[in-house]
This record gives structure tokens, sequence and C-alpha cells, in this order.
């Protein structure tokens, strides 16, 4: 065959088969597909040359072109050149096999991708191209009133750039400086039609730029917002982005127009929706900080219903819990001597619910979290603290503690109950029952094992454990007040400190084995350290006296050991004792 007739698919193939594939992945014109290189192909010299061809060979191809030629060397040489030719060695430097060329291939193709990457991302932007400079950045040199003249403001909203670009240019300081005109045409490219409110609404970038429209509005202006706002208030509160611009409304809307919004929420099915919604809870809870009594007292009335259970759904709910928990913050809030009256009545109300679910809410997940929040917060909730370690806690203490969620409320009533309440607890806890799995009680007489003893191994009960401890150290150590209404504690602490003292001394080899169990044995230790070496840590001396009868100081840390000779905390957990938490 004549080398002029070397047709294209030879020439493909003495560039090699992934030049091929590249053609049918990337849709683009192979080598010597065009007329040009059709025309060209008489001339010997310069048919080879690389700057015939569309682009650089890849680093693809190169490596095959390597890899082919370290095997097959004579193949390499395709009989169109003749092997004693003197441009032989012109034409394979020309397939840039070597180093050199190699490098300057890589850089030409990494500037050809970084290219493509930039076309890709001016086509995927929504702006006009126009708008952007040679970097791709909106022109320093664009003004306000060519984007209000050219109509591109719902445009300019809903684009990242060009949000920015309206809210430094517009709002904020700038504001006051605008042209008439220029606000009247954003007003109206805005608030003309329903259907662009609500589309803004919903986006991404769209909602920043509506919720500055709703901060520098005027009367006319609140009055067509609140409609739009009303027309579809449901579907608002519950997207991601729209929530955003009804809390804004709700906030800087005036009264009367703010009033009306709430007054569209839906009462019935739609409002435990709203309630239990990632983004619609919010929309509730700014209702309940912002707005008065009365117009969100339908809330408590929808909790409060006997016929439907909605308190346990919309407590047991991850979001939901969190608009009950700020009810009962607000209505319990004393610094607000604003409709007193009403607020007391709504929350005992509400706590009469609440306290009628008790046991199932302190169990919950996240309903355990409001049980926590009525026994953290001092003032106009301590009779209903009180209520709930009486008629809740100390009922269910044995079994509470052994709960993955109860238990935390157990810890916190411990931590903060009146010291009588404390008293009643650690009775139950010390004195107490094991509970039996068929509901009967079982008396420690009968198994050799009483409540502590089942709690100080118990994954969630060791817990509680813990915490009674270190009630029981600062008591000791005059760092918990042991004196009330003229009673003192004093001796029934020192009582119940002697009990776990005794109960880690006969299972310290099996406590040693858990962490829960070396922190019991590490707490106890720095007690008795205290004890040892510092008389002056507690004004107490019977204290000192019942800890160093029943405890002697080789009990903790054997002769010539010291707790860094212990095993490691990291050790592992046996069948014993489940894993903790």
């Amino acid at each position: 065959m004549y080398r002029d007739t070397f047709s294209n698919s030879r020439r493909a193939r003495h560039f090699g088969r992934s030049t091929q594939n590249n053609q049918q992945t990337n849709n683009q014109s192979d080598y010597g597909r065009s007329d040009n290189h059709i025309n060209r192909r008489h001339s010997r010299d310069t048919y080879p040359n690389e700057g015939d061809f569309n682009g650089p060979p890849s680093l693809f191809n190169l490596k095959s072109l390597m890899n082919f030629s370290r095997n097959n060397p004579d193949a390499m040489i395709h009989p169109f050149f003749d092997e004693s030719s003197s441009d032989l060695s012109f034409h394979l430097s020309s397939l840039a096999l070597d180093e050199n060329n190699n490098r300057r291939v890589r850089t030409s193709t990494s500037s050809g991708q970084t290219e493509s990457k930039h076309s890709k991302n001016k086509d995927s932007l929504s702006l006009p191209s126009w708008v952007y400079d040679e970097n791709h950045e909106i022109r320093s040199d664009l003004t306000l009133r060519k984007v209000v003249d050219k109509g591109l403001i719902p445009t300019f909203a809903m684009d990242k750039s060009g949000c920015h670009f309206l809210q430094s240019n517009y709002y904020g300081k700038n504001t006051q400086n605008v042209d008439p005109y220029i606000r009247e045409r954003i007003a109206r490219d805005v608030l003309s039609k329903k259907e662009v409110f609500l589309m803004i609404c919903k986006n991404i970038f769209g909602n920043f730029f509506l919720q500055r429209v709703i901060e520098y509005s005027n009367n006319e202006e609140q009055d067509t917002i609140k409609r739009y706002i009303v027309s579809d208030i449901a579907a608002l509160c519950l997207d991601k982005y729209a929530c955003r611009v009804v809390q804004t409304a709700l906030e800087r809307l005036e009264p009367e127009y703010a009033d009306a919004i709430v007054a569209a929420i839906p009462r019935k099915n739609r409002l435990m929706a709203i309630c239990t919604d990632q983004n619609a809870n919010h929309v509730i809870q700014k209702i309940i900080k912002r707005m008065g009594l009365s117009r969100w007292e339908f809330l408590i009335t929808y909790l409060c219903k006997t016929e439907h259970d909605n308190l346990l759904d919309i407590c047991e709910d991850k979001y939901g819990c969190r608009v009950v928990q700020t009810i009962v913050e607000v209505l319990s809030d004393d610094k607000d001597e604003h409709d007193q009256e009403e607020k007391a009545h709504c929350l005992r109300r509400l706590m009469n619910k609440i306290m009628s679910k008790c046991q199932k809410l302190a169990s919950n997940e996240f309903a355990n979290y409001i049980i926590q929040h009525i026994i953290d917060t001092p003032g106009i909730l301590s009779p209903y603290r009180d209520l709930v370690i009486e008629t809740c806690l100390l009922r269910n203490l044995l079994s509470m503690s052994q709960e993955k969620y109860a238990s935390h409320v157990i810890e916190r009533a411990f931590e903060l109950a009146p010291l009588p309440y404390i008293a009643e607890m650690m009775e139950e806890i010390f004195d107490g029952y094991v509970p039996h799995p068929y509901g009967f009680r079982i008396d420690f007489q009968e198994t050799g094992k009483d409540a502590l003893d089942i709690l100080m191994f118990h994954q969630f009960g060791n817990y509680v454990v813990q915490r009674i401890l270190r009630i029981c150290v600062d008591a000791a150590l005059g760092d918990r007040p042991t004196l009330v209404d003229n009673v003192d504690y004093r001796e029934k602490f020192d009582s119940w400190l002697s009990k776990l003292y005794v109960k880690v001394r006969r299972d310290k080899s099996r406590l040693t084995r858990f962490s829960s169990g070396k922190k019991i044995i590490d707490l106890l230790e720095r007690v008795e350290n205290a004890f040892r070496y510092d008389r002056r840590a507690s004004p107490y001396s019977p204290t000192h006296d019942v800890l160093s009868a029943l405890c002697p100081s080789s009990f903790f840390s054997p002769p010539g050991t010291s707790s860094v000779d212990w095993p490691s905390r990291a050790s592992s957990v046996t069948s014993e004792h489940p894993n903790e938490y």
C-alpha cells in the first residue's frame, strides 16, 4: 500500500486504541479525522507532528504507548516509516515519549482540564454572562440600577453571588441612600406576584434576600407580605428555607400582621405535623417566645385534650419535645410580670397533664429532657419538681434506675432534690428490695442481694450509684449542707457512706474488672487519702472514725502497690456485666 493512501483507521491504530476509546467517551474528533488532516496526509514531514491534531495526547495514551513499546519494540515502527530513514528519530520524538515532552504534555493537559472546569462553572451559573468579569466574579462596575432596569432582581435573589450583591448594595447601611425609583421597582418585582414571592421564599439564597425585604418594608408592603404568607402558611412552615422567612416576619412585621400569621396556623390535623417537623417547630417556638400568651394558648388546649394523647405524641418526638419544653420555660418565667395569672393557670393545666404521663415521659429518649428541665428549674417549678419526685420517682426508683433514659432523671433528682426527698430516695436504694421480673417483692434474706448490689453492676444503674457516692462524699467532706428545718441528716449520710464502703470492700475484685467499678473505687480512695493526709478536710471526727474502723488503709491499695498498679481502665468487660453506654 502506498504511503499517501495511509488511512485514518491505520493512523488511529498507529497512535493506539486508547485514542479511539477517548473518541467514544468524549464524543470528540479523533486524530486525523478532519479535512485539514486528510489534505495534509501527503506531507510526510508534517503528518506525525502533534501540532496537527486537535489536542495533545493524554497521559493515558502515553502510558499505553510506553508499555506497548517496552514489550514490542519492533512493532512500534510502522511500515510507513523506513528503519533506515534519517527521519526516524524525528518521528519517534513526535510521539512525546521522552521525559521532557511528558512533562509538557502533563502541563497542557492540566491547563485544558482547568479551562474545562471554568467553562463548566460558567455554564452552571444562572446569571447572564455579561455580569461576570474575567475571574468569573460579578463585575465591580455593575450598578444596582442596571440590574433593576434589566428586570433581573428575582434572578439575582436566587443566585449566591447575586444575592450577596443585592444585600450589599440595597439593604443594610445603604438602604436610606437608595433611589426611590429603585426601591419601588425592587418591591414591585418581588411582591407583585405571589408565585414569585413563594418561589424566592423556598430558595436556598432567595430566603435571605426576602428576610431583608421584610426587615425594611413599609406598611403597604407588610400587608402584601402577610397575605402571601397566610395563603400558604403550612407549606412555608414545613419548608427548610421558607420557615426562616416566616420567623423573620413574626419578629419584624407590625403586631397586627404578625397576629394574622399566627391566626392562620392550623388548629387541628396539621398542627401535630407542624409541632413535630424539624423546620416548622422553630416557627412554633418563635411564636411562643415572641407573642403574648393569648395568641398561642391554643397550643396548650391542643396538648391537654383528653380524647387524644397529643402531649405524649409530641413529647416523644425528637423536635416536638423542644416545643413543650419551650412552653414550660415561658410559663415558668417569673421575670415577665405580664399575664402572670393566666400563665399560672395554663402552667397548672399543662403540668397536670405531664404528671399523669410522668413515668412514660421519663423513660423516653426525648421526653426525659422535659422531666429533667422541671427538676432543674427552681422557683415556680419547685412544687412540680417535688410532685415529680413524690408521685413518680419514689414509687419506681429501683426499676427506673435500671433504664437507659430514666436513670438520667434519677441522677438529676438525687443532685437537685431537697434534703428530705434525697433522704427518702437514699433509704429506698439502701434498704430497698430486688425487683422481680414477675412483679412481686423479694427480700434480702431470701436472695442474699439487695437493690444496691444489683445497681452496682448494672450497665445503667451503676451511674446512679456513682451519683449517690458523690453526694455522700460531699456531705462527709462538708461540701453539701446536711441541716434543713432544724433536722440534721449528718448521721444518715455517714451511715450510707459506711454501707457503700462495706459493699465495695466485699466486691472489690469484681469492681476492678469494669471501668464503672474502678470509678467507684477511685472516689473512695480519694476520700480515704483526704482523711489520712489532711485531717482538716472534714470538721467531723465521727466520720473519720467510721471510715477508719470499716476501711483500713491497706484496703484500696494493697501493701507495696498503688492505684497505678491496678488493671487498665480499658480492660475488656466480661459476661458478668453488659457493655456500658
